[in-house]
């Protein structure tokens, strides 16, 4: 009998050692924080008590068991529910947090990276565009000249203008690939300049023309400027100027012989809407020949497209 006594006890003792043992090992404690570069995030996670992590990224991929993980998310402009679970000794603890992928900014949209990288997105003028407009270089661009379908220029004999290729680079260089051997070019540029060129077929135009050849310009650059007061000098008949403000607009301005759409006096041209897919800029063109050269007196909406 005492033998059993003696056996009960020491169970009761072995059972209070292991709930007093177990009452011991706290839970994990668990939070994270997190920087955001792109749709790149890297997590930083500050717990206690821990043996295996699990990382929940809220965006269906794998669970991830690093401590301090790098996740690139596919969306932008996107809220996320971010869960990091902490698996140790005395249990577990799960905390989640919304994780802000930011949208895409301008010149992410432009050259397919951020500001300062090594990616690069080629545009091409798009043929398929609903509309090629005309209209004259005015604060409010009216009156309108032509309102042509998108595809005007391949009836006007100028249809490798759609094969030239802008290829815009993160870290602010650009390239400009003839795939026509020419470029689109103003007439009255290529004149004045002693260029070769096609001119369009269409008497009535806006001296539209395909300057061949082309020689791209070797370092060539472009700068976004976003929300800035552009200021050109215009003239409606040829012989007078006056400066004209687009208060509040996006423009490319470039260096080195560089230019976006059509080659002309202005090379800075206003980004009227830019998407990962499409953008469309207002250029400037000087149809007027003799008179003042180099100041243009016309302006095209250009629609460009993503080329492959």
């Amino acid at each position: 009998m005492k033998r059993k006594f003696k056996l009960a006890g020491l169970l009761f003792l072995g059972l209070i050692l292991f709930v007093t043992c177990k009452e011991e090992t706290p839970l994990p404690t668990a939070s994270f924080t997190y920087s955001v570069t792109g749709n790149t995030v890297t997590f930083y996670a500050q717990v206690t008590n821990d043996s295996k992590y699990e990382w929940d990224f809220g965006d269906g991929s794998f669970i991830n068991t690093i401590p301090s993980p790098v996740h690139a998310f596919s969306s932008y402009g996107v809220d996320y529910n971010v869960s990091l679970t902490i698996i140790g000794p005395g249990g577990s603890t799960t905390i989640t947090n919304k994780v802000t992928i930011p949208s895409k900014t301008k010149i992410q949209l432009l050259t397919g990276g951020l500001a300062g990288s090594t990616s690069s997105k080629k545009w091409r003028l798009s043929s398929s565009a609903p509309s090629f407009l005309i209209t004259a270089a005015t604060a409010n661009f009216t009156p309108v000249v032509q309102n042509y379908p998108g595809s005007i220029l391949g009836a006007v004999g100028l249809a490798a203008v759609y094969t030239d290729e802008f290829v815009f680079k993160g870290d602010g260089t650009l390239t400009i690939n003839p795939k026509g051997g020419g470029i689109f070019a103003g007439y009255v540029y290529c004149l004045a300049n002693g260029i070769p060129s096609v001119p369009n077929k269409d008497a009535a135009g806006a001296g539209l023309a395909y300057a061949k050849p082309f020689v791209t310009p070797p370092g060539a650059t472009f700068k976004l400027n976003e929300g800035i007061s552009f200021v050109i000098s215009t003239t409606l008949d040829g012989k007078t100027a006056a400066n004209v403000t687009y208060p509040g607009v996006t423009t490319i301005s470039f260096t080195k012989g560089g230019f976006l759409g059509i080659l002309d006096f202005k090379s800075e041209c206003i980004v009227q809407q830019l998407s990962d897919t499409k953008m469309t800029a207002v250029c400037f063109v000087s149809t007027v020949y003799p008179g003042l050269i180099g100041t243009p007196n016309m302006a095209l909406t250009l629609t460009f497209e993503v080329a492959p």
